[in-house]
């Protein structure tokens, strides 16, 4: 199970009057990273430091922008890894404050604004979810509204006329369910497998 951020958080944290701000993107190439880097430089064009991590698939990366090794961009690369995140760039800018903080300090800080603005957002599952075009008749649509709310299924672009076509995606295979529920009565189409963003929930 993965996750990613689709819309940008931002948190804030002084110590000893160095300032650090992370922000988090949603990204899902290079270009989009160095994108989101040119942006943040011309937001905050007087920081001192500018480190971050992304990871996208298989691509990871943590660069610490001149602080001491090993106290910015690994630390962040290693928050995302463990918050199961891809597709997903973190940015801590940091505005010295005249005081040097130590390495120890240094990577406190940095792991603290990041896990802050990781924590507040909005995370949404990223899924493969089997795809079907369906053709039914009236007298099954209630059923299957029915049993697609049972199995977690989405159903949509509903279209109403003679017949009633209708999309529907699930996370498993659900051609025997879609088989017995319309008993031959419809036309069932497999489609291509779809990249969906489901939004976390509580429970």
């Amino acid at each position: 199970m993965m996750f990613a951020i689709l819309n940008s958080s931002t948190s804030t944290l002084i110590i000893d009057k160095s300032r650090f701000i992370a922000v988090t993107f949603h990204v899902r190439n290079g270009e989009e990273v160095k994108q989101c880097l040119s942006a943040i430089k011309k937001e905050y064009p007087k920081a001192r430091h500018y480190c971050y991590a992304h990871i996208i698939g298989a691509e990871e990366k943590g660069f610490d922008d001149g602080e001491p090794a090993r106290t910015a961009g690994r630390p962040l690369l290693e928050l995302l890894k463990r918050g199961q995140f891809d597709e997903t760039l973190i940015v801590v800018v940091r505005y010295f404050g005249g005081t040097l903080l130590g390495a120890s300090r240094l990577l406190r800080a940095y792991v603290a604004v990041a896990n802050e603005a990781l924590s507040g957002a909005e995370k949404h599952e990223i899924v493969h979810l089997f795809s079907y075009a369906l053709e039914l008749a009236y007298s099954d649509y209630e059923y299957l509204l029915s049993e697609a709310k049972k199995r977690s299924y989405i159903l949509e672009n509903s279209v109403f006329s003679d017949t009633i076509m209708i999309k529907l995606l699930a996370r498993e295979p659900a051609d025997d369910f879609l088989q017995q529920t319309l008993h031959g009565r419809g036309k069932i189409t497999p489609l291509e497998m779809e990249r969906r963003y489901l939004k976390e929930t509580s429970t």
